[in-house]
């Protein structure tokens, strides 16, 4: 082994000689030092690079090399390297004699200086040079041997590639990055020769590839090389000295997704080129990142500036951060920045570069064909891009679309493109958009594209639905700088002409089939900037078919050209300059005008220049573009005022010719024209110039069964025929019309449904003259016409079938023609029809108003008296009286109504018809009585009177019973006035008020009344049957507003006609009362005049407001605004005199309509004064059942109550009096001292704001309730915050200017802390207490048993022991209530049936308990109104209660005092009552008395004050009495319960051993008849002259019955 070893080195001698005649050597010929060629020949480690570098023909060059490093791979570094293993392994591969490419790698181990310092002991990162010089191709083989050192020519600007050595972990490593990392390892120490020095690799350093190669390799630039082209990547590979600053992935990411997409497509190319060069730099030198100052200029292949800064170890190139620097390549070096190197505007991405991205190269591809490429190179101008895919487009191919090329495509494909950026975000619906296409037909304007927006998505929703056009949207939208663009689902065709356009819609083709039956179709299809507006295939029906006929017809084409003209206008007007806009007049083709109102919900109505009376049409703005301007759509029809549509010609539409002879015949044919009647002919005499006329016209087939020939030869019966078949319609000027609107609708002459009466020329001399409408049952928009009333024929004559009609224009456009199949023959009933009906209504209403008498008078018989709870009598007849003074005033004002709507309705309807009339109608009062008289005869002066006579009663009682009212409040707001009676102007303050409610009866009834008063002036017919057909039409027109229209003008009339009409009635009866007398001693002729007084000071005052109140009423809706809007237009209109209209017959009606209301209202009450009177002469008579009066009424009345305490054995004594075995009870029942700790008064508490002070207060006023003891519970604290919270409560309403009433104390203040102290014991609101049986001895006087039949008293609170408590009492069989109910004494002293049992004597409570057994009740509390004057009889109802508490603790044996609390207005007053037996001979020998003590004090501190009183807005009083309270309840369940406990053990002892009798102590049943009998007597003898006096004289104030109102327990 060892000889074959050393062969290679005898070899490797041998070569050295043979290779010295090489090269020239100039040594001399000395022993030599060791070379690096030894070095390795002595390393068995390096015998594969000797061969290697044999091949390579570098011996002479290590040999020459003077001062070298040589990093040279091992054996085993070379076997893992394919190049050079196979270099060894196969010599036969060898490409050359000098193996170039071999060569080159070994250069790149070879540094021409010694690198002294071993690797592992650097502490920087070294760059080294080697001799390595990269080519783009390596030099050809040669016969001449290679030199031994490399030429220094390279890509690299002809220096040697790099190499950085750095140290890691104490390791050397040779070919690592430009952080360190990486790199090869320095196996083997340093071995130093005389020419240079060897280090030891474990691998074979790569030599750096070309730019291309380098960029593949790296992860970070995987994007570059996504997008990188073949162009760039030549580009890269084929630069010498290139030095690329290639963007990271994440600079990338910054640009917009789109951008991105672009940049990977097909067409990005050029626009990457530049992005690569602008990142390119290419100089004589590579520059590697040490060749950077700090501030360096680079220029870029692109021309841009690339400004590299270094400072502090950062290194930036034009603010992109140089994340990693020199990645080393064999033609140039690369860097690695954190963004991209682009400079502003210098991309340019154009529309067009992104859509061909998107997949829009075909809709790119039709827009260069017609050179549209600016609208898609311009990045300047804002536009908005609608573009088809591609393959949207694939499905139209080529014959879809116009020719490539072609100016159709060219208009088409501008259609797409509109100005402006428009985001969703602005879009909304219905929006027009202005395109790049500019149409001749528009005036060469911008075409614009309709916008649909759904509206159910927010505005800024991504999925939000728009539509272009009627093309949807596909995806989303993009941004592209001043760029927006929607992909569409299909392409855009540009409008068509306006015929074309309505043409596929089916509800408009009527309307185009006339326009294309004229000769004007094609001149108006190619009219630019017009605008049509068609109607609905519905309008040409409501139009009328005679009028339809009329214009369809051959001989009437010039009047359909002339409509179809009127609905055009000249001009483009979009829905938002017809909706929004504030033009409101439009000119037509027609040389005529369209007039347009905005109502405020947004709605158009159009209105013609021609037509019928008010003819309207609803506009509905549908914005149809078209190539000349845009289409809408109206609901009806319109006529110009070119087009004349008189009667004639609608009748000969309707093809009645017989009917138009017999007209022409009878002399009307100047209703056929629209002409007024010939001057000095009867029909110009009798006023009927300016009338309009609507013919009702049998058809021809009508008269198939008349001898036509007769009937034109009698002139008067052919006149009386035509003249029922003739309807004078009021013309459009005239009040009192019909709703001309609601007519509009359907277009006819006539309103035809619900009943429709109308006279015709024959009603003036023919009471069956009026003819009426009736809509068929069966049939849907089918009516029928007959004569009004006629009866008794065979009905063939008097009525007919409407079959069509049709408006005329002429006459003021309120007439036209209604065909009927059957001719009206006037009707002449006979006599038992004719007189029949006027005797039966007048029999009928005799005996109604006879009926209505008799039920009154019964309703008076009737006894009204209820049974109550606590009856009174005094209240129970105060009551009764009232209730029959409001039925009287009720009665009595319906019947001053009645007799005022008789008296004075002609004079109101005069009135009304002046104030209404249009100028020049009537002459005066006289024209418009004399008018209505010829017209409708007497009759017709009542017409309208049925709405007042129903609301009258109503009408009059609200109004008196409001002035009453009114009286009373002002009474009630000046509670310091020296007198109850009301000054002049306080009257009329009154009077205005009562106005107020009457308004809401009195505007309704004006309303209808005024609606029936007008119809028929001017000659219209009635429209309304009446009062209730009026409400009927008025809540369809426009509900409960339309009914109450004009409320505000009827307050403006009647609040100061009623303020002055009051205030005149109530002047002038005190002006006519003699001295001395009342003004109830007037006669009826007096009251009679004051009321008609009155009357004409109101209307003197009320007619300006009445004259705007019947205008508002009267007019169509929407003709005012307003009560001031009314009085603007009628000064304006007929001057400031208007004001004024019906003075005269207001003031003619004023005196005798308000002299018979009086008339009526005083002499219908005196009548049923008279009745009443008999009627209660009767009753007191038959009276025989006294009354018994309430404990309350009993402690009102002093005397009453003297009389019951007196028969109860009462006696109010001083507390002073009472028993010793008490005292201490109650000294520690009033004690409340010690209460509070001292320490509260250190300390501040958060319980709430004012605590302190409020705690400071109490110590200041009440130190006694203050303790130095320091414990104090929180239960105490919690129990004063709630005091102090009740406190707060009363401070506020005392501070308020409210009243309140006792439940508002009791609620807000009382209860607050008295159902907190209340804990153990058992607290009852409200619970009846059995009053006791009253003692033997009374008087026998007549309010004895009034007085003492009182059974019940209901205190307001009541504290009882606890069932609980009583119950070891009551349950067991050996308990004391079962041994003393079973005991023979106590069965024999009551019965159940008496309700005197001992269950009934066993509580104090009129309600048993549900289980039997003892109830015992230790203190009554009185609540009391804030207003009660006095708390005296609040102490006598108290004493009521504790007396039969008393009472019944003393029947069982228990001796223990009750307590009573009074609480009134914020102040609490206390008693003590205990019952003691009365001995030796006195008047009051073995009775119980029970006594009363007010408490008045403590005893150490005398007061000479009856009652001690506690005012609770004091904190000290507040809180003694909570402690108060707190000592009741512990009392109740201690002290209290154990007397009751000992006390029935005793009575059960001492009954047991008759040492006592049991006596009950309940009311038993009532008193001895014979006292009821007397009292009964007297009751009536003071009742009879009670109701005798009223008659004669004023009675005195009735006292208020004060019955307590029952109130829950909380």
């Amino acid at each position: 082994m060892r000889l074959w070893g050393c062969i290679p080195l005898t070899l490797l001698a041998l070569v050295a000689l043979s290779t010295a005649t090489q090269v020239a050597w100039n040594s001399d010929a000395t022993i030599q030092s060791q070379t690096l060629v030894d070095v390795l020949s002595n390393d068995e480690d390096y015998t594969s690079l000797l061969s290697l570098l044999q091949k390579a023909k570098l011996i002479p060059t290590l040999n020459k090399l003077n001062g070298s490093t040589l990093f040279a791979p091992t054996n085993d570094a070379i076997n893992r390297h394919d190049l050079w293993r196979s270099a060894l392994e196969y010599p036969s591969l060898l490409k050359d004699n000098v193996q170039e490419e071999l060569r080159q790698q070994l250069f790149y181990h070879l540094l021409n200086y010694s690198v002294t310092e071993d690797p592992k002991d650097l502490t920087t990162l070294r760059v080294l040079d080697t001799l390595h010089f990269p080519k783009f191709s390596l030099d050809s083989p040669a016969n001449k041997p290679p030199p031994w050192m490399p030429i220094p020519e390279s890509t690299l600007g002809n220096k040697s590639q790099r190499l950085r050595i750095t140290s890691r972990d104490g390791v050397g490593w040779v070919g690592v990055d430009a952080f360190g990392q990486g790199g090869i390892e320095v196996k083997k120490q340093k071995v130093e020769a005389a020419n240079g020095v060897v280090y030891g690799i474990a691998h074979v350093l790569d030599v750096p590839l070309h730019l291309g190669r380098v960029l593949s390799h790296e992860p970070s630039v995987s994007y570059f090389q996504k997008v990188l082209t073949p162009s760039m990547l030549n580009a890269i590979n084929s630069t010498s000295e290139l030095t690329l600053f290639i963007p990271v992935d994440s600079a990338w990411e910054a640009l917009d997704p789109i951008e991105r997409l672009y940049l990977e497509s097909q067409f990005a190319a050029d626009d990457l080129l530049r992005i690569f060069n602008m990142h390119a730099v290419v100089e004589k030198s590579v520059r590697w990142s040490d060749t950077f100052d700090s501030a360096t200029t680079l220029t870029t292949e692109y021309g841009s500036e690339l400004e590299v800064v270094v400072s502090e170890g950062k290194t930036t190139v034009s603010g992109a951060t140089l994340s990693q620097p020199d990645i080393y390549a064999s033609n140039g070096v690369l860097h690695l920045v954190s963004s991209l190197l682009v400079p502003p505007g210098a991309l340019q991405l154009t529309p067009e570069k992104y859509l061909l991205a998107l997949n829009c190269t075909s809709f790119i591809s039709l827009i260069h064909s017609v050179n549209l490429t600016h609208l898609i190179n311009d990045t300047e101008t804002q536009y908005t891009i609608l573009a088809p895919k591609d393959d949207v487009l694939s499905v139209f191919g080529n014959d879809g679309l116009p020719k490539q090329g072609s100016d159709e495509l060219k208009r088409m494909l501008q259609y797409h493109f509109l100005p402006g950026k428009w985001t969703p975000k602005k879009l909304a619906d219905g929006m027009l958009l202005e395109s790049v296409l500019q149409e001749p037909g528009l005036g060469n304007g911008s075409q614009v594209i309709h916008v649909e927006v759904n509206d159910d998505e927010k505005q800024d929703a991504p999925s939000r639905h728009i539509r272009f056009g009627g093309a949807g949207i596909v995806g989303e939208h993009l941004v592209i700088n001043n760029t927006v663009v929607y992909f569409i689902s299909s392409p855009l065709e540009p409008p068509v002409d306006p015929l074309q356009t309505a043409l596929p819609s089916l509800e408009l083709s009527s309307f185009l089939a006339a326009v294309f039956s004229t000769s004007i179709a094609e001149d108006i299809k190619k009219t630019p900037r017009a605008t049509f507006l068609i109607p609905h295939n519905a309008a040409f029906k409501r139009l009328g078919k005679l009028v339809s006929d009329h214009l369809l017809a051959a001989s009437s084409k010039t009047d359909l050209e002339r409509v179809i003209r009127h609905h055009i206008i000249d001009g483009i007007e979009y829905s938002q300059s017809l909706v929004n806009g504030s033009v409101r007049t439009f000119a037509t083709l027609e040389t005529s005008d369209l007039q347009l109102e905005r109502l405020p919900n947004l709605s158009v109505i159009v209105s013609p220049s021609g037509g019928w009376a008010g003819m309207k049409s609803a506009l509905y703005p549908t914005n149809m573009l078209t190539e000349t301007g845009v289409i809408h759509e109206l609901s009806d029809l319109m006529i110009p005022r070119s087009v004349e549509l008189n009667v004639g010609k609608l009748m000969k539409a309707a093809k009645a010719t017989t009917m138009i002879n017999m007209v022409t015949k009878a002399g009307f044919d100047w209703i056929l024209n629209g002409t007024a009647p010939p001057e000095g002919s009867e029909w110009a005499d009798q006023g009927l110039g300016g009338a309009s006329w609507t013919v009702l016209c049998p058809t021809d087939d009508a008269f198939k069964n008349d001898n036509l020939t007769q009937l034109l030869e009698n002139i008067d019966v052919l006149r009386a025929i035509v003249s029922q078949h003739l309807i004078r319609t009021s013309s459009a000027g005239e009040s009192g019309s019909f709703n001309v609107f609601d007519v509009l609708n359907n277009n006819r002459p006539l309103p035809l449904e619900d009943l429709g009466e109308y006279p015709t020329l024959l009603s003036p001399s023919s009471a069956y003259g009026d003819i009426v409408f009736r809509a068929l049952d069966d049939k849907v928009s089918q009516y029928m016409v007959g004569i009004k009333n006629a009866r008794g024929t065979d009905k063939q004559a008097d009525w007919a079938r409407v079959l069509t009609w049709g408006r005329a224009t002429t006459g003021g456009g309120t007439g036209g023609v209604i065909t009927i199949d059957r001719m009206l023959v006037p009707y002449h009933p006979p006599w038992w029809i004719e007189y029949f009906a006027p005797f039966f209504v007048g029999a009928l209403g005799v005996g109604l108003i006879g009926l209505f008498f008799y039920a009154v008078r019964t309703v008076w018989k009737r006894d009204v008296t209820e049974a109550t709870y606590e009856p009174i009598a005094p209240a129970a007849e105060e009551a009764k009286n009232s209730a029959i003074d409001n039925v009287k005033s009720f009665i009595a004002g319906g019947f001053g109504g009645v007799s005022a709507v008789l008296v004075g309705h002609p004079f109101d309807l005069t009135k009304t018809r002046l104030q209404t009339a249009a100028p020049g109608a009537y002459t005066g009062a006289i024209d418009v009585v004399r008018k209505t008289l010829a017209r409708d005869g007497v009759t017709g002066l009542y017409r309208g009177m049925v709405p007042p006579l129903l609301g009258v009663t109503p009408i009059f009682a609200v109004s008196f019973w409001a002035y009453d009212a009114s009286k009373n409040l002002i009474l009630a707001l000046t509670p310091n006035r020296t007198s109850e009676k009301l000054s002049t102007a306080e009257l009329a303050a009154a009077g205005f008020l009562s106005a107020v409610p009457t308004t809401l009866i009195t505007a309704p009834v004006e309303r209808a009344k005024v609606l029936l008063q007008v119809q028929g002036q001017g000659g219209s017919g009635p429209q309304y049957k009446g009062v209730f057909d009026v409400m009927k039409h008025l809540y369809r027109e426009g509900g409960i507003r339309s009914i109450f229209r004009g409320t505000g003008a009827t307050i403006a009339r009647d609040g100061p006609g009623s303020a002055v009409y009051f205030a005149a009635y109530e002047v002038t009866k005190k002006a006519l009362t003699p001295a001395g007398a009342s003004a109830g001693d007037l006669n009826l002729g007096a009251i009679m005049f004051a009321g008609g007084t009155a009357g004409v000071a109101m209307w003197s005052i009320a007619i300006p407001p009445d004259v705007l109140k019947s205008r508002i009423q009267s007019a169509p809706s929407g003709t005012y605004s307003g009560l001031f809007d009314c009085f603007r237009k009628t000064v304006a209109r007929d001057g400031i005199t208007a004001l004024w209209k019906g003075l005269g017959p207001a003031m003619a009606r004023a005196f005798p309509a308000n002299a018979a209301t009086f008339l009526g209202v005083e002499a219908s009450r005196k009548f049923m004064d008279a009745l009443i009177m008999s009627d209660s002469k009767k009753k007191y008579k038959s009276s025989s059942q006294p009354r018994t009066v309430s404990a309350s009424e009993i402690a009102r009345n002093l005397g009453n109550f003297e009389t019951w305490s007196s028969h109860q054995c009462c006696e109010q004594v001083s507390l002073s009096d009472l028993p010793s075995e008490f005292q201490e009870d109650v000294d520690n029942l009033f004690g409340t001292t010690k209460r509070i700790p001292r320490s509260w008064l250190d300390r501040s508490f958060d319980c709430s704001p004012g605590f302190a002070k409020f705690i400071a207060d109490a110590s200041r006023t009440a130190p006694e309730l203050f303790s130095v003891d320091q414990s104090a519970s929180n239960e105490l604290f919690e129990d004063v915050c709630v005091v102090f919270s009740a406190w707060k409560r009363l401070a506020q309403m005392r501070s308020s200017k409210e009243k309140w009433s006792e439940a508002d104390f009791v609620a807000n203040v009382y209860n607050v802390f008295r159902t907190s102290g209340i804990r153990e014991s058992t607290f009852r609101v409200q619970c009846a207490i059995s009053l006791p049986q009253p003692q033997d001895t009374f008087q026998n006087a007549f309010d004895v048993p009034r007085v003492l039949n009182t059974k019940t008293v209901i205190p307001d609170c009541a504290i009882f022991i606890p069932a609980s408590r009583t119950r070891p009492l009551s349950h067991s069989a050996k308990s004391p209530y079962k041994l003393l109910k079973n005991h023979p004494a106590v069965v024999k002293a009551g019965n159940a049936a008496k309700r005197s049992s001992f269950r009934y004597q066993s509580t104090p409570c009129a309600q048993l308990p549900d289980m039997p057994g003892f109830e015992f009740a230790s203190s009554f509390w009185e609540d009391k109104k804030p207003v009660h004057a006095l708390l005296d009889d609040a102490y006598r109802q108290n004493r009521m209660s504790t007396t039969a508490a008393v009472r019944h603790l003393h029947s069982l044996g228990i001796h223990a005092p009750v307590t009573g609390l009074i609480w009134a207005d914020g102040v609490v007053r206390a008693h003590v009552d205990w019952c003691e037996e009365s001995g030796g001979k006195t008047v009051f020998m073995a009775l119980q008395v029970t006594m009363s003590a007010p408490y008045c004090g403590p005893r150490d501190r005398p007061s000479n004050d009856v009652f001690h009183e506690w005012k609770l807005d004091r904190p000290s009083d507040i809180l003694q009495v909570y402690f108060l309270v707190r000592n009741i309840d512990e009392w109740t369940i201690g002290k209290f319960s154990e007397y009751t406990v000992r006390g029935v053990n005793q009575m059960v002892e001492k009954l047991s051993s008759s040492e006592k009798t049991y006596k009950p102590w309940k009311r038993i049943g009532d008193l001895a008849p014979p006292l009821k009998t007397n009292a009964l007597k007297e009751n009536h003898n003071i009742s009879v002259t009670t109701v005798v006096t009223s008659d004669a004289s004023p009675s005195p104030p009735k006292p208020k019955s004060r019955r307590r109102r029952r109130r829950s327990s909380n």
